[in-house]
């Protein structure tokens, strides 16, 4: 009986970690894209359109 218990818990866990796992994976691709993007880009281009 505890296997069974424990079988379950397990599964509960690892059906919770795969989506944040996923997820702490797309917000970091997020922020390294916006970190490459912002360092690719000059930044005054930006600061002139908000001007306008």
């Amino acid at each position: 009986m505890k296997s069974v218990i424990l079988m379950f818990i397990g599964g509960l866990v690892g059906s919770l970690i795969g989506p944040v796992v996923a997820l702490v994976g797309v917000a970091a691709g997020y922020v390294i894209g916006r970190a490459l993007t912002q360092s690719v880009a000059p930044k005054p281009s930006e600061e002139r359109s908000a001007c306008r």
